[in-house]
């Protein structure tokens, strides 16, 4: 699950929000990362101390249409996380390539990609997990790296965290 925090559409919508917000909203960002963090202690808490994952449980214990119900917001919820990581890849790839691979080239790579990790799967569930640390652990440390190079202001960034407060700006 910690891949899904650091995908390049996650870090795209993070750095539109942050060019338009600044500093006022890593408070929020910080917040949704520490409830994302506390789920998935609790479901994997729940799967040692039952030996079930959480789909097994929601079977057992919820109704039919409940259980449709959860398929259904399920459904939405990947559609949408897929639709933002592919477009937010292609866009990552369009950047990084100064515009000399159009947006629909980064989905066919992305399509690629999404192929090759499954290969890579074919060869063993514990072969992909390493293969996932290994990218996280790179893009933990360029993202460390970066922000502490780049920042502007350290004062600001730790401001940000603390003074919450939401930005609306009239359109």
């Amino acid at each position: 699950m910690s891949i899904a925090y650091l995908d390049p559409g996650n870090i795209e919508s993070d750095l539109q929000s942050g060019a338009v917000a600044n500093y006022r909203l890593l408070w929020l960002l910080f917040f949704a990362t520490l409830m994302g963090l506390f789920m998935q202690r609790l479901a994997a808490r729940l799967g040692v101390v039952t030996g079930k994952h959480l789909a097994e449980i929601c079977y057992q214990e919820y109704s039919p249409p409940a259980r449709i119900l959860l398929w259904i917001m399920i459904e939405i919820a990947i559609i949408g996380s897929d639709m933002q990581e592919v477009i937010g890849t292609a866009i990552a790839i369009n950047l990084l390539s100064v515009g000399k691979i159009p947006l629909w080239g980064g989905v066919l790579i992305t399509v690629v990609d999404t192929f090759t990790f499954l290969l890579i799967d074919n060869y063993g569930l514990r072969k992909l997990e390493a293969f996932f640390a290994l990218l996280i652990s790179i893009m933990a440390v360029t993202f460390g790296y970066e922000v502490s190079v780049f920042v502007s202001s350290k004062v600001n960034c730790a401001f940000g965290q603390l003074n919450a407060q939401l930005a609306f700006t009239a359109s």
